[in-house]
């Protein structure tokens, strides 16, 4: 009995720590499928959910026995649904309650009966013809809506020299119809771009070749190769294009799976004449993942690259979603290309993917098939969802204030959403209300928005306050002709004993203004006659880095892109002060061996007073900054650019009187200094590697000695 009980026990205890472990499987499963968008410093933010699971359709519930290999799925016009189920060579149609309607397995031609050999695309156009792209019988076969053959395009043919590639074989993978009857084939293998046919089956041209990015060391070779070399080298190819889906307004979303393209063609949107133009203005472009996922949001954050699209869905409004299938997620952006959300995964469970190849759009449903599943998943919005829907559809409608009311709601649920603020504040903007357009497009981190704002909010103080801004400037001008008249400031001074006297600390930190005026005599006089000292230079060398930190906090929203969160005083002074020293120390090292007439103390003075312009600059031009728009931004970069540059020639030139260097011997010493500089950062770096390696060797040895005895 005792032996019994014990087994019961044991038995409680384990089926205990199974429930337990199968509730973290799915809870850790639920989280990979949850809902998440980017902010503009890369970080993904979380979200609520935005769509749930309602149905799971597979092959055995429709009655036809099981799918096999299912590689396509389209939602007709008439909001019929038509899988193309591949291993069985057939296409499965199923209304939008998801009754079985037909399954066609083959069609009768004039001379005989035909059937499908591993399709792998299936379209239907508003006139209710399907077309397959039939790839093992190398055709696209076109029936009517009752699955009766009509027609098909076999491989192309044409007049025109070297128009189709050397060696083409015929492979359609993914077709699409325009209103005009257009065909658009994805014939596997062309890189040459999209094949158009004409509504008779006679090929076109091709259309929307990707542009290719090719590898930098790929092309140095190239450039360096023989010519057989060259002929060795694998060619520099466009990828070819992996899915595409075509809008109501006739325009086709493609999608591009990888390659030696251009990082922001993963998704592209192409008008009759294969222009891209897709819209590319949010904060990142519409690729997918980014470099740097957040690890709460993307617990498959061991999977590396950029995302793999290989189906787009098109939806109202110019919002579409685009399929992932190597991390199993759909990203849905809107007509600018601005992430909206962001949901599902791999794994077992009914909100994740084990191999989703085909993604489509009923209503405001997604459906989704997922070949290893052998089953269409059906996603309904959840409300969350439904009121950014609404929000997009009442602002294209010109219904601001209802727009404006849905993204309330929206920010109700997810406060973290940017997007939110930015529909307010074009909105608000449209409606003229400007200032709380500058606050939710600052709020929303939309600096575009935020600037068109503020310029026609600028505008209106500018005009409705003139006369007293020129009464105030004409009156700063008399002051300033009244203060240089009567030598006020000069009386002032003597007055209250605050004349300057050679030598003094204040002299010093004045005599910087005629040094970056006058280098050559400024630098000299500050070694030889002494007009600088050590208290001055550190003052100067502590006010650059001061005004980094102020830059940093209170440059203009539009120019400063900092996260605030992430302000650290000392990180920002080590910042500065760490480069300054490395060089007056390297400098100083290398000086001194090749004949430098410079001590240390010499070169930290002369490097410091180099760096007054940074201070000069920068102060107004961060006060500037704040009434600056965007378009006006090339007056400030070039203004900050002006400072660095101006310093650093102020540095070449003292090095120059410093050490009574010539210029080659100058340019040469600063390039072993910068060389010098980078060998002990990249010592320093090794050696807090090694310490840290070490330190944890110590503390796991520590660690299983603790718990071993």
């Amino acid at each position: 009995m005792k032996a019994l009980q014990f087994v019961k026990i044991i038995s409680c205890g384990l089926l205990c720590l199974f429930l337990l472990l199968l509730g973290l499987s799915e809870q850790s499963i639920a989280a990979t499928a949850q809902s998440y968008t980017y902010n503009i410093w890369k970080d993904a933010v979380p979200g609520p959910d935005v769509f749930q699971t309602s149905i799971l359709v597979g092959g055995i519930d429709l009655g036809i026995g099981e799918f096999d290999q299912p590689q396509d799925l389209f939602v007709g016009p008439d909001q019929v649904i038509y899988l193309l189920d591949t291993g069985n060579n057939r296409i499965v149609c199923i209304d939008q309650n998801w009754n079985l309607i037909k399954v066609i397995t083959e069609f009768v031609k004039p001379e005989q009966v035909d059937r499908f050999n591993n399709p792998t695309g299936i379209f239907v156009s508003t006139a209710g013809r399907i077309y397959v792209a039939d790839k093992g019988n190398k055709r696209i076969v076109i029936l009517d809506q009752d699955g009766n053959y009509l027609a098909e395009i076999g491989a192309p043919s044409t007049d025109l020299e070297e128009a189709l590639p050397e060696n083409f074989n015929y492979l359609p993978t993914k077709v699409v119809v325009d209103r005009a009857s257009r065909i658009y084939v994805i014939v596997e293998g062309v890189f040459d771009g999209i094949m158009e046919f004409d509504q008779a089956g006679t090929f076109k041209g091709f259309l929307g070749a990707p542009r290719v990015a090719p590898n930098m060391i790929d092309y140095f070779w190239r450039r360096i190769g023989t010519e057989e070399q060259k002929k060795r080298m694998s060619l520099i190819l466009p990828t070819e294009y992996s899915n595409f889906d075509i809008d109501e307004l006739g325009f086709i979303y493609a999608t591009v799976s990888g390659g030696a393209i251009q990082k922001e063609e993963a998704v592209r949107r192409l008008n009759p004449g294969g222009k891209d133009v897709l819209r590319r203005t949010g904060f990142f472009l519409p690729v997918g993942d980014l470099d740097y996922p957040h690890e709460e949001a993307n617990l498959h954050a061991t999977i590396k690259g950029r995302s793999v699209f290989i189906d787009i869905a098109s939806q109202e409004l110019g919002i579409y979603s685009v399929l992932d299938q190597k991390r199993g997620r759909i990203f849905t952006y809107d007509d600018n290309g601005q992430l909206l959300y962001v949901f599902g995964g791999l794994g077992d469970q009914h909100t994740v993917f084990k191999k989703p190849v085909a993604i489509a759009a009923l209503g405001q449903k997604l459906l989704v098939l997922d070949s290893a599943a052998k089953r269409i998943k059906v996603f309904a919005p959840t409300e969350y969802t439904l009121f950014i829907h609404q929000a997009i559809e009442y602002y294209h409608a010109g219904n601001y204030q209802k727009s404006t009311e849905m993204w309330r709601e929206v920010l109700k649920r997810n406060t973290n959403f940017d997007l939110a603020y930015s529909g307010i504040g074009r909105s608000s903007l449209m409606q003229n209300k400007f200032t709380q357009a500058m606050t939710e497009y600052r709020l929303g981190n939309n600096r575009q928005g935020y600037s068109e704002a503020f310029q026609l909010y600028r505008k209106g103080v500018l005009i409705d306050n003139f006369g007293g801004i020129m009464t105030g400037l004409f009156g700063l001008i008399i002051l300033i002709i009244l203060f240089k008249r009567f030598r006020v400031i000069s009386r002032v001074k003597e007055k209250y004993g605050l004349r300057v006297t050679q030598g003094s600390y204040l002299d010093s930190l004045k005599y910087a203004f005629y040094v970056i005026i006058h280098p050559f005599d400024g630098f000299w006089d500050l070694k030889h006659e002494k007009r600088g000292n050590l208290k001055a230079a550190t003052t100067i060398l502590l006010l650059v880095s001061l005004t980094y930190i102020l830059m940093r906090q209170y440059t203009g929203f539009l120019f400063n892109y900092a996260n605030p969160t992430q302000l650290n005083i000392y990180m920002e002074f080590i910042s500065i002060l760490l480069p300054f020293m490395l060089w007056c120390g390297i400098n100083w090292s290398v000086t001194t061996l090749l004949l430098g007439k410079g001590t240390f103390q010499d070169i930290y003075i002369t490097t410091a007073y180099a760096l007054t312009p940074i201070i000069i600059v920068n102060i107004p031009l961060t006060v500037i900054s704040n009434y600056l728009t965007l378009e006006e931004g090339a007056f400030y970069y070039v203004a900050l650019t002006g400072a660095i540059i101006w310093s650093l020639l102020l540095v070449f030139f003292g090095t120059m009187v410093t050490h009574q260097y010539e210029i080659k011997r100058t340019l040469f010493t600063s390039m072993l200094t910068i060389i010098g500089i980078g060998i002990v950062i990249f010592i320093g770096l090794l050696f807090f590697s090694v310490i840290a390696q070490l330190v944890g060797f110590v503390d796991s040895v520590y660690t299983e000695l603790v718990y071993r005895l």
